[in-house]
């Protein structure tokens, strides 16, 4: 970042500003932002709070009622699962409308597929049993 103006620095401030709003999903899902965004914001950007939330609740519930956290585990893997499968779709959309080498992209693609695929997987398998 070095040799930046300050304009351009606030450029990218401006911009990060709008990561994880109402309308920056709209754009994730939707596949108007760039593959690197969706790939790497879209499938691990929201986990910076969900994962820490989990733990926490998770702990609470383990105190308050020991042996239940199956399904509180399943239900957030399920949920997790489909919120993958919507990145997923704005991925494809995301690769599609971008020119170049796309290798890469679409191992974005089949990761963030089979990751979708495994945690709705382990999501059942949690919740139901």
């Amino acid at each position: 970042m070095a040799n930046l103006s300050k304009s351009e620095l606030d450029a990218i401030h401006a911009e990060r500003t709008k990561f994880f709003t109402p309308q920056w999903f709209g754009d994730l899902f939707s596949g108007r932002l760039s593959p690197g965004d969706t790939f790497w914001a879209g499938n691990y950007g929201p986990a910076l709070i969900v994962v820490p939330l989990l733990v926490i609740v998770a702990l609470f519930t383990a105190m308050a009622m020991p042996g239940r956290l199956g399904p509180l585990f399943g239900s957030v893997a399920l949920g997790a699962g489909i919120y993958r499968l919507l990145v997923l779709t704005g991925l494809v959309r995301s690769i599609a409308r971008v020119s170049g080498p796309k290798v890469w992209r679409w191992i974005g693609v089949f990761w963030t597929l089979f990751e979708a695929v495994i945690l709705i997987w382990l999501g059942l398998r949690l919740f139901g049993g």
